[in-house]
């Protein structure tokens, strides 16, 4: 059975590219699939979607973060 969290990280990291508020979420639901799917003993299936969710949040937060950073130091 395929974890439906894996997806949901999924979607929101894609999501967090262009949209940051989406970040925190994607890393959130990310992390959290990860621990259930790891958890379950194989029942579960998705890491893969929970990785790419997980690391797409984490991009879109560091893009941010840079951005801003770099905003403030050029103005």
């Amino acid at each position: 059975m395929r974890d439906r969290a894996a997806t949901r990280a999924f979607v929101l990291g894609l999501l967090a590219l262009p949209f940051v508020v989406f970040a925190p979420f994607a890393i959130f639901s990310g992390a959290r699939s990860l621990r259930r799917i790891h958890a379950s003993g194989g029942e579960l299936r998705g890491a893969a979607s929970a990785t790419a969710g997980l690391v797409a949040g984490l991009l879109g937060l560091m893009t941010f973060i840079v951005g801003t950073g770099y905003w403030l130091l050029a103005s």
